[in-house]
């Protein structure tokens, strides 16, 4: 299989249900995904944004949640596939007995047997409350190979509802040149919108140029403007309101970008 459909198949695997998994009255995952093509997945935004707008002591205050589309997130240059991936990821799982979170006692020795081995700890992205569409867990590995110290990665996707369980057996992924696991994991992403009443017609008499009634946000764990300082609360209202948000529209979701390059 290529990569996306690697990424796919894991984001509509079903993993099952479990009394401790409350799927059975919000849905889980891999329920909401089922049937979804390739073309879905690609046609979905790679970032989106929603946008709730509140009064507090009489100011008006917007909050803004953006979001990264976990098969975009994968398959967007930093993660391959490689002839040790596919035949890792072709062999049976008929147990969770490896020394990996997601991965059999068979491909525990078979990843031994090859040289693999940790790096770093284990992580469970919804541990720092992530940005992403599904929690990713995983474990970066390395292996020595004759060109020097090559990176992998053991990645699971949540296809539950609860954070405890409904994981995706572990997939084995090269991390690419030049990549490193942040580029895995990175949530930061941009947002643009247009803002009302501006002409964008009329040339400047002075220089002749048009103005321009674009403002953007970028996401890089806090909200930056497009001047590259930390946005204001009125900056995040502003673009709230530029895109539809108000108090008898309180929620409203936009499309964005996730910044994968590397």
């Amino acid at each position: 299989m290529t990569l996306e459909q690697t990424i796919a198949a894991m984001l509509t695997e079903n993993t099952g249900k479990h009394m401790l998994d409350s799927g059975g009255a919000y849905g889980r995952n891999w329920q909401r995904n089922a049937g979804a093509s390739l073309e879905d997945w690609r046609a979905r935004p790679s970032a989106t944004l929603e946008i709730y707008m509140r009064e507090y002591n009489g100011k008006l205050m917007a909050d803004l949640s953006p979001c990264i589309d976990v098969f975009h997130l994968l398959t967007g240059g930093a993660l391959e596939l490689n002839e040790f991936c596919r035949e890792f990821n072709k062999l049976p799982v008929d147990d969770w007995k490896g020394d990996f979170y997601g991965v059999s006692m068979r491909g525990s020795e078979w990843l031994e047997g090859r040289g693999f081995v940790a790096h770093g700890e284990s992580f469970n992205t919804y541990n720092w409350a992530s940005n992403h569409s599904q929690i990713l867990q995983g474990e970066e590995l390395v292996r020595e190979s004759e060109w020097g110290e090559e990176k992998y990665l053991l990645l699971q996707i949540h296809g539950g509802c609860d954070a405890r369980g409904g994981y995706t057996d572990a997939k084995l992924f090269k991390l690419a040149q030049h990549a490193e696991l942040y580029n895995v994991l990175t949530e930061d992403c941009g947002f643009s919108a247009e803002l009302p009443n501006i002409d964008t017609e009329t040339p400047d008499i002075f220089t002749g140029a048009t103005r321009d009634n674009l403002i953007s946000l970028s996401w890089y764990g806090e909200w930056i403007n497009q001047d590259g300082s930390p946005a204001s609360d009125d900056e995040l209202l502003q673009f709230a309101t530029a895109c539809g948000a108000s108090l008898e529209n309180s929620s409203v979701t936009i499309h964005g970008d996730a910044y994968l390059d590397f």
